[in-house]
């Protein structure tokens, strides 16, 4: 492949970037501002599986301790996550999904499936997977 790696970065970047601004701009347009893309990605997981620790909610956020504590700490006080002690360690932290979170989850996907459809428009679905297989796999390889 040939693809000078400057202009992969910069598309790539440029439109993770993109996405995420407009992903923004429309939960803010809906009332709900108080939710951010990276908020919207924990609130997704634990839509999945609710009540797991913040060591759990890192990896599968791909994202490092620190700045899952910081987003969890965000997501407290804008009531979209709870915070509970672990019975089995003291040190640790059941996080779960706030009674507000749980209301407006469903509104927050419609969303942004249409923020999707937008940002895909012109594609057909077969695209659309086979764009997703493909970043897939490009993280895979360097994860």
């Amino acid at each position: 492949m040939n693809t000078p790696s400057k202009s992969f970065v910069y598309t790539l970047t440029r439109v993770s970037s993109r996405y995420k601004t407009e992903l923004a701009q429309n939960f803010a347009s809906k009332g709900y501002a108080d939710v951010t893309p990276d908020y919207w990605i924990v609130l997704e997981w634990l839509w999945e599986e609710d009540n797991i620790t913040l060591g759990q909610l890192a990896k599968r956020t791909n994202k490092d301790n620190a700045s899952i504590t910081r987003i969890i700490g965000g997501m407290e006080r804008n009531d979209l996550v709870v915070r509970t002690p672990s019975a089995s360690d003291k040190r640790s932290f059941q996080i779960s999904m706030s009674k507000y979170a749980r209301s407006i989850v469903e509104n927050l996907k419609r969303i942004e499936e249409e923020t999707l459809e937008r940002a895909t428009e012109g594609l057909n679905p077969i695209e659309v997977k086979e764009l997703v297989r493909m970043l897939e796999h490009l993280f895979n390889n360097i994860d």
